[in-house]
């Protein structure tokens, strides 16, 4: 069964991306905001959760009919194919500039690692992000391309899509209910204070309640609950639930405010991601104002090239900190305090553009024409889905 494209899902891709690569700077390199005046960009990789959410609700809507009452070899042989073209040449490519960096930074110029960057740059995970098992198979995912976990807990989840989707179809509406409450119990239990955490959450250590666990099984987990929530959301929009209140532009301009509010007081990530799929219902139904500026020109190339753009900004990086510690070896270079001033937006700026160029490029240039031929080469069905397959 033919699918139409929903276009206006593909610039929220894009925006989301943009706010992952701000968040990732303001963490990483420099921040932009003094926290003690908003913390709104400081919950940002709750981003990745929307995207969790979106390619669930997307794979069920491209994917679900092929799988409705049975899985055959063939379905599910030209299914993942597609979904091997689509995310695999971006990743391999990237994944070899990150191993050429270290190659430069270590073995040639005999440069000591921090035991952050002796993390990272973990060698015994290069198969693992070879065959995209470092989602789930990796003592820590954040390893080499280190926001590419996120590619790998997905491969697993489309591996298991098609027998989801069996069992998602013949659930009852009871069934389905208590779906969502799976859902919720999964958000719960990865939202517990960091302190009572069984698995320590070292990344955001001064903010409680959050979801941003990157090691399994909460990186799974925390890909799961999404996906099933996007499972849940494609019935939800097949049904058109909601659809006279979220199709207006107020509301989805409320929405949009709403989960500023949520960022900025820290509500608990166990509420705020239950925003993602009223956004996204939102989007698909609206046909004024916001469908207009969804559709325009600009947004839907920033759409075009989120996965490049999420692909390539921690590379760039790494790049940077690559001639840094050629340059500057780290212990040799004295810690320097946390200022808050123009220096901070102005860098995150520069970064961000370079950072959509170089996607554009790699879009051009690597994604599509990788996606083709792999298509070409494993006879893999040509989809009319607006991508999603990252976070």
């Amino acid at each position: 069964m033919n699918r139409s494209y929903l276009t206006t899902l593909t610039p929220m891709r894009g925006i989301a991306a943009v706010l992952v690569v701000i968040f990732h700077f303001n963490l990483l390199v420099l921040p932009i905001i003094d926290p003690a005046i908003t913390q709104l960009h400081r919950r940002w990789y709750l981003l990745v959760d929307f995207f969790f959410i979106l390619s669930g609700f997307i794979i069920t809507y491209v994917y679900g009919d092929w799988f409705e009452n049975r899985v055959t070899v063939t379905s599910f042989r030209r299914y993942m194919a597609a979904r091997f073209a689509r995310i695999y040449p971006l990743h391999f490519v990237t994944l070899l500039w990150v191993i050429a960096l270290y190659i430069l930074v270590v073995p040639v110029y005999h440069v000591k690692l921090s035991p952050v960057e002796q993390g990272v740059f973990d060698v015994p995970a290069i198969p693992l992000h070879v065959f995209m098992l470092h989602g789930f198979l990796s003592v820590s995912s954040a390893t080499w391309n280190t926001p590419t976990w996120s590619i790998g807990c997905e491969w697993l989840l489309y591996l298991l899509f098609p027998v989801l989707m069996l069992g998602f179809r013949r659930l009852s509406g009871a069934g389905r209910y208590a779906m969502l409450g799976v859902v919720l119990a999964l958000y719960v239990y990865l939202t517990q204070p960091v302190e009572n955490h069984p698995m320590y959450k070292p990344w955001l250590p001064t903010l409680t309640n959050t979801i941003d666990d990157l090691r399994f099984p909460g990186s799974f987990l925390r890909c799961f609950a999404g996906f099933l929530l996007g499972m849940i959301s494609l019935e939800a929009y097949t049904r058109r639930w909601g659809q006279h209140v979220l199709g207006r532009s107020a509301v989805f301009t409320t929405l949009v405010l709403g989960l500023a509010v949520c960022f900025h007081l820290q509500i608990l990530d166990t509420l705020t991601v239950w925003a993602f799929p009223l956004l996204i219902l939102g989007a698909c139904y609206n046909a004024g104002r916001v469908s207009k500026l969804l559709e325009s020109r600009p947004l839907q190339r920033l759409g075009d090239w989120s996965y490049s753009i999420y692909m390539v900004h921690m590379p760039i990086l790494f790049s940077f900190l690559a001639v840094q510690l050629i340059t500057a070896p780290a212990d040799k270079k004295p810690a320097e305090p946390v200022t808050y001033g123009p220096a901070g937006p102005i860098a995150c700026g520069i970064y961000l553009a370079l950072v959509i160029a170089v996607a554009a490029l790699m879009h051009r240039f690597v994604e599509v024409p990788g996606r083709r031929f792999f298509n070409r080469s494993l006879k893999a069905k040509q989809s009319v889905e607006p991508e999603v397959s990252f976070s």
